[in-house]
């Protein structure tokens, strides 16, 4: 059995200790580390090379308050960053955290059923990194330079997807994906795409919860929500009706739905 490598990351030792005492049961996990401070904690990630793992303390009172934020920053540039599991006291930092991407964000005292969702999915993810990506295709249509529409196949990745959207008075949907591209014209129900792992936040839109970067309120609409993107200037509309599935999905993580 291949184990997860873990490392800890707190200015409190007790804190420590009690994290161990609650991962040594999962077997497939290995903490070969701990640290009470980030820049021991870098040093220990560089020695050890290959660290899945890294749970996280935000407010490292030596430091900074939000010192585990800058880390997972830092962490982040690196090429093969590990997983991030924020482990805090309090939820305020909850909202900015999730900009980091980290795989959960624990509160304190942690939870056993809780550090296992964190884990599990953790555990996805790096299974699905070991397997090969499958690509689907998808008809849609391009205009040409006499303004018929030419009918095109797209062979595209699931986890390509940013959002998928209906077209206004046509039985045809648009599909934008993390490239910049756009499909459209594409025949199909929305349904057929929920099935697949995407999240709908509108009666008319589907969105993959890992390419979004926050919620801003429409000004026109405080009941409504836009979610917008990471890399991506689009933003698309969140129904009040959906707003706390997908908030829910973006502080726990819980992209790992998506294909």
């Amino acid at each position: 059995m291949k184990k997860l490598r873990v490392v800890l990351v707190d200015d409190v030792f007790y804190a420590r200790e009690d994290l161990k005492g609650i991962l040594k049961p999962r077997i497939d996990i290995e903490v070969v580390g701990e640290a009470e401070c980030t820049g021991k904690a870098w040093a220990l990630i560089e020695h050890e090379q290959h660290i899945d793992i890294v749970f996280l303390d935000i407010d490292i009172p030596t430091e900074s308050e939000r010192a585990g934020l800058d880390f997972a920053a830092n962490l982040n540039r690196l090429t093969n960053p590990p997983w991030v599991v924020f482990v805090s006291g309090e939820s305020k930092h909850a909202l900015e955290a999730h900009q980091l991407h980290p795989a959960h964000y624990l509160l304190k005292p942690v939870d056993d059923s809780a550090l296992d969702r964190a884990l599990d999915w953790i555990r996805n993810q790096q299974a699905k990194r070991q397997k090969p990506r499958c690509r689907i295709a998808v008809k849609h249509q391009i205009q040409n330079r006499e303004g018929r529409n030419d009918a095109c196949i797209a062979f595209i990745y699931y986890d390509d997807i940013v959002y998928i959207q209906k077209n206004n008075n046509a039985a045809t949907l648009k599909i934008k994906l993390a490239q910049g591209d756009l499909l459209d014209g594409v025949y199909g129900t929305l349904v057929e795409w929920v099935s697949c792992g995407l999240l709908k936040v509108h009666r008319s839109s589907l969105l993959n919860p890992k390419y979004v970067q926050g919620l801003k309120p429409r000004p026109s609409e405080e009941s409504a929500y836009k979610a917008y993107f990471r890399n991506c200037p689009d933003e698309v509309d969140v129904g009040e009706r959906y707003l706390e599935s997908l908030r829910e999905a973006l502080l726990n993580g819980s992209a790992d739905k998506f294909p």
